[in-house]
Protein backbone atom coordinates (compact mmCIF):
# COMPACT_ATOMS: atom_id res chain seq x y z
CA UNK A 1 0.00 0.00 0.00
CA UNK A 2 2.89 2.38 0.38
CA UNK A 3 2.76 2.98 -3.38
CA UNK A 4 -0.81 4.25 -3.05
CA UNK A 5 -0.03 6.29 0.05
CA UNK A 6 3.12 7.73 -1.53
CA UNK A 7 4.86 7.34 1.82
CA UNK A 8 7.80 5.16 2.72
CA UNK A 9 7.22 2.90 5.70
CA UNK A 10 10.44 1.64 7.29
CA UNK A 11 11.02 -2.11 7.12
CA UNK A 12 11.26 -2.44 10.92
CA UNK A 13 7.80 -0.82 11.34
CA UNK A 14 6.26 -3.20 8.78
CA UNK A 15 7.82 -6.19 10.51
CA UNK A 16 6.70 -4.98 13.93
CA UNK A 17 3.13 -4.51 12.75
CA UNK A 18 2.98 -7.93 11.11
CA UNK A 19 4.71 -9.81 13.95
CA UNK A 20 3.03 -8.10 16.92
CA UNK A 21 -0.26 -10.07 16.77
CA UNK A 22 1.52 -13.42 16.77
CA UNK A 23 3.82 -12.35 19.59
CA UNK A 24 0.81 -11.21 21.62
CA UNK A 25 -0.92 -14.58 21.05
CA UNK A 26 2.19 -16.43 22.22
CA UNK A 27 2.74 -14.04 25.15
CA UNK A 28 -0.84 -14.33 26.41
CA UNK A 29 -0.65 -18.11 26.17
CA UNK A 30 -3.41 -18.74 23.65
CA UNK A 31 -3.38 -21.86 21.50
CA UNK A 32 -1.67 -20.72 18.27
CA UNK A 33 -3.46 -23.27 16.07
CA UNK A 34 -6.93 -22.35 17.35
CA UNK A 35 -6.12 -18.65 17.04
CA UNK A 36 -4.93 -19.14 13.46
CA UNK A 37 -8.09 -21.03 12.53
CA UNK A 38 -10.28 -18.35 14.12
CA UNK A 39 -8.40 -15.59 12.29
CA UNK A 40 -9.05 -17.38 8.99
CA UNK A 41 -12.74 -17.69 9.86
CA UNK A 42 -12.90 -13.94 10.47
CA UNK A 43 -11.03 -13.25 7.22
CA UNK A 44 -13.50 -15.43 5.29
CA UNK A 45 -16.21 -12.85 5.98
CA UNK A 46 -14.20 -10.28 4.03
CA UNK A 47 -13.92 -12.45 0.91
CA UNK A 48 -17.32 -11.57 -0.60
CA UNK A 49 -16.47 -7.86 -0.35
CA UNK A 50 -13.46 -8.50 -2.60
CA UNK A 51 -14.77 -11.26 -4.87
CA UNK A 52 -18.18 -9.83 -5.82
CA UNK A 53 -16.85 -6.45 -7.06
CA UNK A 54 -13.97 -8.26 -8.78
CA UNK A 55 -16.41 -10.46 -10.71
CA UNK A 56 -18.56 -7.45 -11.56
CA UNK A 57 -15.61 -5.35 -12.74
CA UNK A 58 -13.96 -8.10 -14.79
CA UNK A 59 -17.25 -8.91 -16.52
CA UNK A 60 -17.85 -5.28 -17.54
CA UNK A 61 -16.82 -4.47 -21.10
CA UNK A 62 -16.83 -0.74 -20.23
CA UNK A 63 -14.10 -1.31 -17.63
CA UNK A 64 -12.12 -4.21 -19.12
CA UNK A 65 -12.49 -3.57 -22.85
CA UNK A 66 -11.25 -6.52 -24.88
CA UNK A 67 -10.02 -8.29 -21.74
CA UNK A 68 -13.53 -8.82 -20.38
CA UNK A 69 -14.26 -12.25 -18.87
CA UNK A 70 -16.00 -14.85 -20.96
CA UNK A 71 -19.51 -15.83 -19.91
CA UNK A 72 -18.32 -19.19 -18.55
CA UNK A 73 -15.65 -17.55 -16.41
CA UNK A 74 -18.11 -15.00 -15.04
CA UNK A 75 -20.62 -17.75 -14.25
CA UNK A 76 -18.02 -19.88 -12.49
CA UNK A 77 -16.66 -16.93 -10.50
CA UNK A 78 -20.20 -15.90 -9.54
CA UNK A 79 -20.92 -19.46 -8.44
CA UNK A 80 -17.79 -19.50 -6.27
CA UNK A 81 -18.76 -16.14 -4.74
CA UNK A 82 -22.27 -17.46 -4.03
CA UNK A 83 -20.86 -20.58 -2.38
CA UNK A 84 -18.62 -18.46 -0.15
CA UNK A 85 -21.56 -16.25 0.88
CA UNK A 86 -23.73 -19.32 1.57
CA UNK A 87 -21.00 -20.95 3.66
CA UNK A 88 -20.50 -17.74 5.63
CA UNK A 89 -24.25 -17.53 6.28
CA UNK A 90 -24.26 -21.18 7.38
CA UNK A 91 -21.35 -20.47 9.72
CA UNK A 92 -23.22 -17.54 11.26
CA UNK A 93 -26.31 -19.72 11.63
CA UNK A 94 -24.26 -22.38 13.43
CA UNK A 95 -22.67 -19.81 15.73
CA UNK A 96 -25.93 -18.15 16.73
CA UNK A 97 -27.94 -21.35 17.13
CA UNK A 98 -25.11 -23.09 19.02
CA UNK A 99 -25.27 -25.88 16.47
Amino acid sequence: MQGFLERHIPVWVRRLVTMAPSLIVIGVGLDPTHTLVMSQVVLSFGLPFAIIPLVMFTSSKDIMGDLVNQLQTTFLAGLVAAIIVILNCYLLFQIFTAG
